[in-house]
């Protein structure tokens, strides 16, 4: 066993990866804060560098690998730890690999995070005091207005193209208490918006509290400002959620559904349900009953056997729906999934081809849903007032409840803002532009 340092560790975490490693770094974070560790804004001050990975794709993997020769070549008098999804999936090839990193932990929770805390705490009872409220700044600074809430972990999903079940194990459920707490803590580091996440979310479910009833109480905090669910796979999205996001006045309406796909053909061989004229019921009911909610999908291109013909169908598909935010992706071919093994394989050529295609596709769409809210008046969350962040002219950067942090625009604030505003705050912007993805707009006179 490690022996505990004598002065108190200095920790920089950064992370890669989804929103669910975003979680993991922030309550791993107070862990170290409680166990004595001083969490520093910067590598620079840090005596350990510690980097939460992600190993899911091949792009993903490539920028995990990216950082951590990085940190290694630039810190090379710090000592570099290295967690996640990355080292739980090529542990013995990261280590004989890559010699400089001085130690090697997996997921978050469990025997590797314990080993982790006893590496980097220390006994000192008023270090850890010191670490405590030198970690809620800094987690403060790194995450103002939002955070993210992991609800579950795992997947059970029969997806032929996903390394998830075999990197995280079956899915599991956080318990409600535990999710109560984080969100507590979450909130009083100064988060206003809670977004939950996991591989599932729809699923989640503690006894006889479902999804609903958990909403409903994280609501009941009136810290809480916004609610944000994501990850909704579609077979899950009911009408009955739907009716419940209609009249939940703290939960965004705002659908992330990672639909990969449209065609039947392809989305059998995924191992997904549905098709796109399924798809587009779905986002047919949710506009009914809420004219106002935001749609927000992720696409696989190339994946083995799509023809043109297959990707013609996602590109009507794309077209009749009009999605206000979407990713596509081209298929990564992950060793120990079922898809690696499936032929024809599409050229990489063209499915980088096809990708071009979608993606230009996908930000019309959202470039003519967004220019339909010019003139409107919409409550926009603040998250940086750092006006040398956010340009020149600008005043604050936050978002509306159709905008997820970090994966979709944002909306820039011009002008004077009330006296007294706080990120996590939220006011009334009249929407002035569109450029790209982003909103632009002015706050209302009171």
């Amino acid at each position: 066993m490690p022996s505990r340092p004598a002065s108190p560790s200095r920790v920089y975490v950064h992370t890669l990866g989804c929103p669910k490693n975003e979680a993991d770094s922030r309550s791993l974070s107070r862990s170290l804060a409680a166990s004595g560790a001083v969490l520093v804004p910067t590598p620079e001050q840090a005596t350990h560098i510690l980097l939460n990975t992600c190993g899911f794709i091949k792009e993903a993997k490539e920028e995990s690998i990216g950082a951590i020769l990085d940190a290694c070549a630039s810190y090379a008098d710090k000592r570099v730890l290295v967690m996640g999804c990355l080292v739980e999936r090529y542990r013995d090839e990261l280590r004989g690999g890559i010699p400089e990193v001085s130690a090697w932990f997996g997921l978050a929770g469990g025997d590797d995070e314990r080993a982790l805390l006893r590496e980097l705490g220390t006994e000192a009872s008023h270090v850890g005091s010191l670490a405590r409220e030198e970690a809620a700044e800094t987690l403060d600074r790194s995450r103002a207005g939002y955070a993210y809430l992991k609800i579950s972990d795992g997947c059970d999903e029969p997806c032929t193209f996903c390394a998830i079940p075999g990197i995280k194990g079956p899915y599991h459920s956080v318990d409600a208490a535990g999710i109560v707490e984080e969100a507590r803590a979450c909130l009083a580091d100064g988060a206003r918006e809670l977004v939950l996440v996991g591989q599932d979310t729809t699923l989640w479910r503690d006894h006889d509290l479902d999804l609903f009833g958990l909403i409903d109480l994280l609501a009941q905090d009136e810290r809480v400002r916004r609610l944000r669910v994501m990850y909704l796979q579609p077979e899950r999205v009911t009408d009955a959620f739907l009716r419940h996001m209609a009249r939940q006045p703290k939960l965004c309406r705002y659908l992330d559904v990672p639909f990969q796909h449209s065609h039947p053909d392809i989305l059998r061989r995924m191992g997904r349900w549905g098709d796109g004229d399924a798809y587009l019921g779905l986002v047919e009911r949710a506009r009914r009953l809420m004219p106002e909610v935001a749609i927000r999908s992720s696409f696989i291109v190339g994946f083995p056997g799509e023809t043109e013909e297959h990707f013609e169908h996602l590109l009507s598909f794309v077209r009749d729906v009009g999605f206000d935010y979407a990713g596509g992706f081209v298929y990564s071919p992950e060793e120990e999934t079922a898809a690696a093994k499936l032929k024809p394989r599409v050229r990489q050529s063209i499915a980088q081809e096809r990708l071009n295609r979608l993606n230009e596709l996908l930000e019309l769409s959202a470039e003519s849903r967004h220019h339909a809210l010019v003139g409107a008046h919409m409550e926009v969350m603040i998250d940086s007032l750092d006006a040398e962040e956010a340009g020149e002219g600008i005043s604050a950067v936050g978002r509306t409840a159709g905008q997820a942090p970090d994966v979709d625009g944002v909306t820039y604030v011009e002008g004077g803002l009330p006296e007294g505003t706080m990120p996590g705050d939220v006011l009334t912007v009249t929407v002035d532009a569109v450029v790209g993805y982003d909103l632009m707009g002015t706050v209302n006179a009171p």
